[in-house]
């Protein structure tokens, strides 16, 4: 059963120091406490300091894509729960503490949560958000969860039962992730499992492109097993 010091967070980080102190923020004031907080960084600014004034483990990247960021951290994680967010992004008060609580059940292997873009971004964008939060809800009626890299967690033994992420993926590892692992458990979605995150994702790309990509990205994986490898991994 988890306890309050059975879950490891991992975060890829490049050069974010313009965003990560909200996240740093909102990890201290979480309700429960971590076990670790690892930052996978492959950064030439002030990230890894920032890092590491919070008391996060810094681990140097030794692989390009956020799809190797996350294996690396996973890989390097001790906790019995494993959760992964990203360096502009801000999980609610209680997620840890919602993380715990869903895993009390032996059999939940895989949960996730609702993403929202923060109320200072476009309205253009935060209904981009709302339409991603709508294309959540139906994956999951279609029984073809699509987890998100930036609000999930898993349980460590039955990610590494599954050999853990799919190290041919440069995009898409989470999506492949939460599909593989469901053979193996219960994955649920829970809607006060929220983040907020920043609108840094749909600068330079627009509404459309953002939404087609995401949506061409699940099909080719749930029918072809493969995912894009056009689009830039990291922010």
């Amino acid at each position: 059963m988890p306890s309050r010091h059975s879950i490891s967070i991992v975060i890829p980080t490049l050069n974010e120091t313009q965003y990560i102190g909200r996240l740093i923020h909102s990890l201290q004031a979480q309700s429960l406490p971590p076990l670790e907080v690892i930052a996978v960084d492959l950064s030439t600014d002030t990230t890894p300091l920032l890092c590491r004034e919070a008391g996060w483990k810094i681990i140097r990247q030794s692989s390009e894509s956020i799809a190797g960021a996350r294996a690396e951290g996973f890989t390097a994680a001790r906790g019995e729960i494993i959760a992964s967010t990203d360096a502009d992004t801000s999980p609610c008060p209680e997620w840890l503490e919602l993380i715990a609580s869903a895993f009390r059940d032996p059999e939940v292997v895989c949960i996730y949560g609702p993403v929202y873009f923060y109320p200072d971004s476009p309205f253009s964008h935060r209904l981009a958000g709302f339409f991603s939060r709508i294309f959540l809800q139906t994956t999951r009626l279609l029984h073809r969860d699509h987890i998100l890299g930036m609000n999930f967690a898993v349980r460590a033994s039955a990610y590494r039962r599954l050999g853990g992420f799919n190290p041919r993926l440069k995009t898409a590892e989470d999506v492949d992730l939460g599909y593989r692992i469901s053979s193996l458990g219960r994955v649920l979605y829970l809607p006060r499992l929220l983040v907020y995150t920043s609108n840094r994702r749909l600068v330079g790309q627009g509404f459309y492109r953002f939404l087609s990509h995401h949506l061409k990205n699940y099909f080719r994986l749930i029918f072809l097993g493969r995912s894009s490898a056009d689009f830039q991994p990291f922010r």
